[in-house]
C-alpha cells in the first residue's frame, strides 16, 4: 500500500498503489479531491475494473458457470506492485492471479499510470489481453471531489459545464431516467439530485467538463476517450463530496453476464487498451 507524492511546478499529488488510487490533488494549498472520510465514502479515487457497479446478487455467469463480482470490481481492494515511481510520475501494476481468476476468468495486466505536469493530473489505464479468450471489461474509476471546494460556500451554488451545447437523459442503476438532465452547457448541481442513487450519462458531445465553484475554482475533466460519466454523491449535505467517474462502461438494469453490460469493452487475445482523461485544477 505505498503512497507516493508526485509534484510538477505548482501542483502536488499523492497516489497510493492500494486500488491503484489517486488520493489528492492540491493546487496553491488549495485541496481539490475528497479527505476520504469513511462517514461518508471512505475512498477518493479507486481504479473500477472489470466492472462499474454491480450485479444483481453480485453475481454473472460465463457459459453456465456463476461466479461473483463485487461492486465496482476487484481492483479498487487490490494491492498493485508499482512498476515506476519519477518526481511527477507513476505505474501501478495488477496482472490476473488465483484470487482474480476465481472471481473473473480472464487473464490480463492493467497497468495505471499517474503523469502529473505543472497544469494537470493526466490518468492513463492500459489493458492487455494476456488470454487464449476475447477479454471483456469495463475500466473507469470513482474520483471524489470536494464540494464545497472552500468552507462557507453553498453546495448549490456549484455545477457543472459543458464545453458544448447538449440534451442529455440522465439514468440511475435500474435505468430510472430524467431526460433533459442536461439543457444547454450548464447543469446546476444540488444534493437532492442523488435521492435516486448514481446519475450516469453517455452520448456527451462535449470533449470536457467543468466542475465549478461560485468561487471561480473547480477543475477542468478532459474525458472524451470515455463514453459515459457516472455522477455520485449522498442526499445529505453533510457529505461534502461529489464523485465525477469517466468510465467506458455502467450499470443499468439486469444484467447476468459481462457482455450483456453497457458499453462493456470486447479485447481480443493478445490485444491492449488505452485509455487516458485528465483533470485540470483552477
Amino acid at each position: 500500500m505505498k503512497d507516493i507524492i508526485l509534484r510538477s511546478g505548482a501542483l502536488k499529488a499523492h497516489v497510493n498503489a492500494f486500488g491503484a488510487e489517486w488520493k489528492g490533488l492540491e493546487k496553491d494549498g488549495l485541496e481539490y479531491l475528497y479527505s476520504g472520510d469513511p462517514a461518508y465514502y471512505g475512498r477518493t479515487s479507486p481504479t473500477l475494473f472489470p466492472i462499474i457497479g454491480r450485479f444483481l446478487s453480485d453475481t454473472y455467469y460465463v457459459g453456465d458457470r456463476a461466479y461473483h463480482l463485487p461492486l465496482n470490481g476487484f481492483a479498487m481492494d487490490r494491492n498493485f506492485s508499482v512498476e515506476e515511481e519519477k518526481e511527477d510520475r507513476a505505474t501501478f501494476l495488477l496482472a490476473a492471479d488465483e484470487r482474480t481468476l476465481a472471481m473473473y476468468p480472464f487473464r490480463f495486466t492493467l497497468r495505471v499510470t499517474y503523469a502529473l505536469s505543472p497544469e494537470k493530473m493526466t490518468v492513463r489505464y492500459r489493458i492487455r489481453n494476456t488470454d487464449t479468450q476475447a477479454l471483456p471489461f469495463g475500466i473507469g474509476c470513482h474520483t471524489a471531489y470536494r464540494w464545497p471546494l472552500t468552507p462557507g460556500e453553498n453546495p448549490s451554488d456549484y455545477k457543472l459545464c459543458f464545453e458544448k451545447e447538449e440534451t442529455i437523459t440522465s439514468f440511475n442503476p435500474f435505468n430510472w431516467k430524467t431526460p433533459g438532465f442536461v439543457l444547454g452547457k450548464t447543469r446546476p448541481l444540488d444534493h437532492s439530485l442523488f435521492e435516486n442513487y448514481t446519475r450516469s450519462m453517455t452520448g456527451i458531445r462535449s470533449d470536457w467538463i467543468e466542475y465549478r465553484a461560485p468561487s471561480g475554482h473547480g477543475v477542468r475533466i478532459e474525458r472524451s476517450a470515455f463514453p459515459f460519466l457516472a455522477m455520485w454523491s449522498l442526499p445529505d449535505e453533510g457529505a461534502e463530496l461529489v464523485c465525477l467517474e469517466p468510465c467506458t462502461s455502467v450499470h443499468a438494469g439486469g444484467a447476468t453476464t459481462l457482455n450483456d453490460r453497457m458499453g462493456i469493452i470486447v479485447l481480443p487475445a493478445g490485444d491492449c487498451c488505452d485509455k487516458e482523461f485528465s483533470v485540470t485544477p483552477f
